[in-house]
């Protein structure tokens, strides 16, 4: 894991000599850049504790930097530490409440903890902004569809449909009338 870090290193180290000598940066900027940098190669080496850290690191000098609270809620939740990335995504909403990617993955937290009215409330402010945000339409058919109400499923996942009529929407076994605990997933070409 230590070559692989050394390795990942290898473009932060080259990035942070070109910012000191070539860039027009403060010594605030560059060394937020180097520690970004850092952090990404951690997370690559899988060494994820010393990536969390290093995020933890730019925090305290800027308690609200969105980028980094969305990325430490995206390093719990690629980890399948939903419970812990979701006060990290509330921080990014309370810090811009229009943030669509923020409650989207919040809302993506919830449908994994099976939390699907949780859920729906913060796609709803998703698509509140972004009404042809494909993806948070087509989840919040799911979360609609995991409680039973398919009529608003089958609306959203039309939705989904509509917003994007080139690509593909998965949804769930809506057009069956019931959900299986082993859930089939069929791609629908539009």
């Amino acid at each position: 894991m230590i070559v692989k870090y050394l390795i990942y290193m290898a473009p932060v180290l080259w990035s942070l000599i070109k910012d000191l000598v070539w860039e027009d940066f403060s010594l605030g900027e560059i060394r937020t850049h180097y520690l970004f940098g850092k952090a990404d190669a951690f997370e690559r080496a899988n060494l994820f504790e010393k990536s969390v850290r290093v995020y933890k690191q730019i925090l305290k000098r800027d308690p609200n930097r969105v980028t980094v609270l969305l990325n430490l809620g995206g390093l719990y939740y690629r980890k399948g530490m939903f419970n812990k990335a979701i006060p990290y995504y509330e921080r990014v909403i309370r810090a811009n409440p229009k943030h669509y990617q923020g409650h989207y993955w919040l809302a993506m937290c919830y449908w994994k903890l099976d939390r699907y009215y949780a859920a729906i409330n913060t796609l709803e402010e998703v698509i509140e902004t972004l009404p042809t945000f494909k993806d948070a339409l087509n989840l919040i058919g799911e979360c609609y569809e995991r409680i039973g109400e398919a009529a608003k499923a089958e609306h959203y996942y039309l939705k989904a449909i509509g917003a994007d009529p080139n690509g593909f929407v998965i949804r769930g076994a809506i057009s069956v009338g019931e959900v299986s605990q082993k859930r089939r997933e069929e791609r629908v070409k539009h």
